[in-house]
């Protein structure tokens, strides 16, 4: 092979090779520009979420209490007239005591069963995140192993090449 074949292939190769990586540091940036975008939107969709929770959970203990509120009203009203309606008075304390025990177990119950259910929704959540750190160091591990298989392939091909170019 001549010189001047041998110059002529080497610009070439670094032609080709800058041009690769300009490809690829152009296609990369525009990954990196369009996550930077999604991640800026991140904290106003978690504020947004957390805004609609509370305004829920307010309206809720509204409605709770205006209903309770309206009930209370037309129990106590001297307006029904139904006969078949009928409220407990103070000669149904017993009843009234029972039912306020079994109200207060219900209660406890049901936030007993919130929290648990809540912490093994935190706990889920901080498994994902977990296993998210977990795929990037497998995604490094993968990344460094694919390389370490290109530079030996490259170096296997080149010392390759330059045993025949020595034969010849």
């Amino acid at each position: 092979m001549t010189d001047t074949n041998k110059i002529k292939e080497n610009t070439t190769t670094s032609t080709i090779a800058q041009d690769s990586s300009e490809i690829f540091d152009t296609y990369k940036q525009g990954v990196l520009r369009i996550t930077e975008g999604v991640s800026k939107f991140q904290p106003q969709y978690a504020q947004s979420i957390s805004n609609l929770q509370q305004e829920y959970l307010q309206m809720t203990k509204e409605f709770v209490n205006k209903v309770f509120a309206a009930q209370r009203n037309w129990a106590g009203s001297s307006n029904v007239t139904s006969t078949s309606t009928t409220f407990p008075a103070s000669t149904y304390a017993p009843y009234a005591e029972q039912f306020r025990r079994q109200s207060n177990e219900i209660t406890a119950q049901a936030l007993s069963v919130f929290d648990t259910s809540n912490q093994l929704a935190i706990n889920a959540i901080n498994a994902a995140r977990e296993n998210v750190k977990l795929y990037g160091k497998a995604i490094d591990a993968v990344t460094e192993f694919n390389n370490n298989v290109a530079n030996a392939w490259s170096s296997f091909f080149t010392s390759a090449q330059r045993q025949q170019y020595f034969r010849q």
